[in-house]
């Protein structure tokens, strides 16, 4: 579908996976806070054990006070466009897509009408996304959904067509914890995608309506971009080897930073979301 104009868009809230859910809970806290949710649709589709899942979220969210809980456990193809998903969708105000395999979870909903159901709401700025962990990867169109350890070595990242709320920009998630940093500047190299948003655990991104991003939790953002690179010899190389590159921008987002999507650049915000009520998500 065509993207409407940015300031139409809803929050989309992006979460680099184990967040906390029993102690403090700041992540999950804010995502009620500054969405004002009160009936939520959580998707766990990703995980092969969907109903621990949404067992554990739906604790979780009722502990925060939250009113109602629709849990779309879509496991196959056949069952996304079913008419009570898109009823659950119609009268929910957030969606929680949870973590696990993002390649089932592009599998079961890509093309599907019920996809296209919850992205018309979202543009219209009427139903906010939380993905995390495999929930935040498949944002991305191309998303990365496997290769870790030899990122470093030609071809062994591999990615697959994403959701696409945030084209041109790959996600990757638990991205300290794993050391993902070689994947996703190997990735960045293919010319696939030039940016790309690494999320710690614990951590999550705040995408606002004008695009400009915000850092809360306990971990470390990394913003990589491959646009000015001098030297790439990426594509001349043989699978498995190791490629050699050259002024491939790096930086690191501490909780509490703004970031311009469209700028690409850290900006210095009047006033910072998690400081507007940080007394008051105990």
């Amino acid at each position: 579908m065509k993207e409407p104009e940015i300031s139409k868009r809803s929050h989309l809230i992006l979460i680099g996976g184990a967040e906390d859910k029993r102690k403090d809970k700041l992540i999950l806290k804010a995502i009620i806070k500054i969405t004002k949710a009160k009936n939520i649709a959580i998707i766990p589709s990703a995980s092969t054990y969907s109903r621990d899942v949404l067992d554990s979220y739906s604790n979780t969210f009722r502990d925060l006070k939250v009113k109602h809980i629709e849990r779309l456990d879509i496991r196959y193809r056949d069952e996304v466009d079913r008419k009570e998903n898109f009823e659950m969708i119609d009268r929910a105000d957030l969606v929680f897509i949870s973590g696990g395999d993002q390649y089932r979870l592009a599998k079961i909903f890509n093309g599907s009408k019920l996809l296209q159901k919850i992205f018309e709401r979202f543009y219209a700025g009427t139903l906010p996304i939380v993905g995390t962990s495999a929930g935040a990867a498949i944002i991305s169109n191309p998303m990365i959904y496997d290769g870790d350890y030899e990122g470093f070595c030609k071809g062994t990242v591999v990615s697959s067509p994403g959701f696409g709320l945030l084209e041109g920009i790959t996600v990757d998630t638990h991205f300290t914890q794993r050391s993902r940093i070689a994947r996703l500047s190997q990735f960045l190299l293919t010319g696939k995608s030039f940016k790309g948003i690494g999320i710690d655990e614990d951590t999550a991104v705040i995408i606002y309506p004008n695009l400009r991003m915000e850092v809360i939790g306990s971990g470390i953002v990394t913003i990589l971009n491959s646009d000015k690179i001098t030297f790439n010899n990426y594509e001349s190389l043989e699978d498995y080897q190791k490629f050699s590159t050259n002024n491939l921008r790096l930086g690191y987002l501490a909780p509490g930073t703004f970031f311009s999507l469209k700028k690409w650049a850290v900006l210095k915000p009047k006033k910072m979301f998690v400081q507007l009520f940080e007394g008051q998500l105990n």
